[in-house]
C-alpha cells in the first residue's frame, strides 16, 4: 500500500472536523421544528462524510471512490434544499463540496490510491530540442501520474533509453545529430530497447511522413502543437494506464 501523502493526511483531517461540525450544526437545525426533517437528513449525510473522511486514510481505491460519490450526493441535494430554502444551508458548502471532489479525482491524488503492485509511476522519455515543449510535456505527464525523463538530442535521447530503459518514448523527428527515425531504428535494432513503444510527436504529418516513422519502428503519431488530452489518451492506451 502506498505511503499517505502529507497533503491527503491533512486534507482527511481538517475534513473530519469540517464534517463533525457540520453534524452537530444540523442537528441542532433538527431541533427546531421548522425544520427537523432537513435538519436531521443533513446531520446524517455530514456524519457518513466524516465516516468517508476516515476511510479514505486507508489509502484503499474504493474509499476514495466511495468518497467522491458521497460528495456528488451532497452537492445534488444540498442544491435541492438550496432552491426551496436558501436560508438553510450556505452556497460555502456546495463550492466546499466541489473542491473535495476536484481534489480526489486529480490523477496524482488517485495514483497514490492504487494498489502497490500498480503504484510505481511508468516512465516516459521525451527527446525533443525545444525547451519550453519539454516544459509543457513535462508538466502534464508528471501531473497526470509518470516520471518522465527528457532528452534534447537524439544522441542523448539514445544514452538515456539504454541506462533509464522508460516505459515509453515520444519523440520528435527533427533533432540535432542523429534525426528522430534514425534514432528509433537503432532502438529497434538493439535487444535492450526494443521493446520500448514509441510515439512520434512532430510538426511532419504528410502520409509518407507517418508511413516513414512507422517503418522505423514507431507505433504511433501525433501532430504539434501537442493536444494534452490526445497525447495522454495515446499513452495510456499504450501503457494501460
Amino acid at each position: 500500500m502506498p505511503k499517505k501523502s502529507r497533503s491527503i493526511l491533512l486534507v482527511s483531517y481538517a475534513l473530519c472536523l469540517l464534517y463533525l461540525t457540520s453534524v452537530f450544526v444540523y442537528v441542532s437545525s433538527a431541533l427546531e421544528l421548522t425544520f427537523y426533517a432537513h435538519g436531521a437528513r443533513f446531520a446524517m449525510m455530514y456524519f457518513l462524510l466524516f465516516i468517508g473522511a476516515l476511510l479514505i486514510l486507508s489509502m484503499r481505491e474504493w474509499a476514495r471512490r466511495a468518497f467522491v460519490i458521497l460528495n456528488e450526493l451532497a452537492i445534488i441535494y444540498s442544491l435541492i434544499i438550496f432552491r426551496y430554502y436558501p436560508e438553510f444551508i450556505h452556497v460555502s458548502y456546495i463550492f466546499m463540496h466541489f473542491i473535495v471532489i476536484l481534489y480526489f479525482i486529480q490523477a496524482r491524488i488517485r495514483v497514490l490510491y492504487q494498489p502497490a503492485d500498480t503504484y510505481t509511476r511508468k516512465s516516459v522519455l521525451v527527446v525533443d530540442d525545444d525547451e519550453a515543449l519539454l516544459k509543457t510535456l513535462k508538466r502534464i505527464l508528471l501531473s497526470n501520474g509518470y516520471s518522465v525523463l527528457v532528452a534534447t538530442t537524439g544522441e542523448k535521447g539514445m544514452q538515456v533509453a539504454k541506462l533509464q530503459k522508460p516505459d515509453l518514448i515520444v519523440l520528435d523527428v527533427i533533432l540535432p545529430g542523429i534525426k528522430g527515425r534514425e534514432l528509433c531504428s537503432r532502438l529497434k535494432e538493439n535487444p535492450e530497447t526494443a521493446e520500448i513503444p514509441v510515439i512520434f510527436l512532430t510538426a511532419k504529418d504528410s502520409p509518407d511522413d507517418i508511413k516513414a516513422e512507422m517503418a522505423a519502428g514507431g507505433i504511433s503519431h501525433l501532430t504539434k502543437p501537442v493536444n494534452a488530452k490526445m497525447l495522454l489518451a495515446e499513452i495510456k492506451k499504450i501503457l494501460g494506464f
